[in-house]
């Protein structure tokens, strides 16, 4: 190809918005060329190339936004650490449909079994298959709640935080709460504005029954766990089960690849374990 012809490819392609096409393009012309590629062979093959390069940079940007403190793998846990917990549930979770569904995935445990390894894993697939994603300390996220609803900005601290499609929530525990401070009211109000819209992923050390001595009054924590109850997934790890976090010893692996084609449909309502 002449020189001009292939500056004013490059250009065009540019304008175009192909940016991988255009910085490859002598690239894939070596290659086409090598395998002796027909016009319409080579032209899906760049097309796919700038496919796959899109997909890369919107995950790179979804991680991004997600804000997580590492990138963690649903196929790096270690199941068999953890023999209790139900492997093939939580691979179909995984699957996403819990998302589309705008339903609740709950990790309930002891400290160190790895509930914040599977809902990081959880987020990093959402992110890869093209959802957005935020991630959140919970009891962090609790305490902006409650100065935002006492300087009057609650309901725009709670539009940000109904955009993602998957907002997962880590480590509800009993923090340094205030009397005072009833996080069982902004807890309520972010679990009422996500219901049936969006999906959450929450994990805790605490028992349903211990909700309430952490957040606030029963009567606003009872509601809030209605509705993540409500077709929820959750995971009951047992009191007495191994600390997962001091078996870690690799980091954590690439990401996993971002995968392409129609979202599945909402899963089907699950009973909570």
């Amino acid at each position: 190809m002449a020189s001009e012809e292939l500056d004013r490819l490059i250009h065009n392609l540019k304008r175009l918005h192909l940016a991988h096409a255009a910085n490859n393009l002598e690239e894939h012309l070596r290659q086409g060329a090598h395998l002796k590629l027909g016009h319409l062979a080579f032209l899906a093959r760049v097309m796919e190339a700038e496919v796959l390069a899109r997909a890369e940079t919107g995950t790179k940007r979804r991680l991004e936004q997600a804000q997580f403190p590492e990138i963690l793998r649903i196929e790096d846990y270690d199941f068999k650490f953890q023999p209790t917990l139900n492997r093939k549930q939580l691979l179909d979770v995984a699957e996403l449909g819990f998302v589309d569904g705008c339903q609740a995935v709950l990790f309930i445990g002891p400290s160190g079994v790895g509930k914040t390894h599977l809902a990081i894993g959880l987020g990093v697939r959402a992110c890869a298959a093209g959802y957005q994603v935020r991630f959140a300390r919970a009891n962090e996220l609790l305490k902006r709640l409650w100065a935002a609803l006492a300087d009057n900005t609650l309901d725009e601290v709670l539009e940000e935080l109904s955009r993602p499609q998957v907002l997962v929530l880590d480590e509800l525990t009993h923090g340094a709460r205030k009397p005072e401070h009833d996080y069982a009211t902004v807890f309520y109000e972010l679990v009422a504005r996500r219901y049936r819209r969006s999906a959450i992923v929450l994990t805790t050390n605490l028992g349903l029954d211990q909700w309430p001595d952490a957040l606030g009054t029963p009567s606003l924590v009872t509601p809030a766990l209605d509705r993540l109850l409500d077709a929820s997934h959750t995971f009951v790890f047992p009191a007495d089960a191994p600390s997962y976090r001091a078996q870690r010893r690799a980091a954590p692996g690439p990401l996993p690849r971002p995968r392409h084609g129609t979202r599945r449909g909402p899963a089907k309502p699950r009973s909570p374990r």
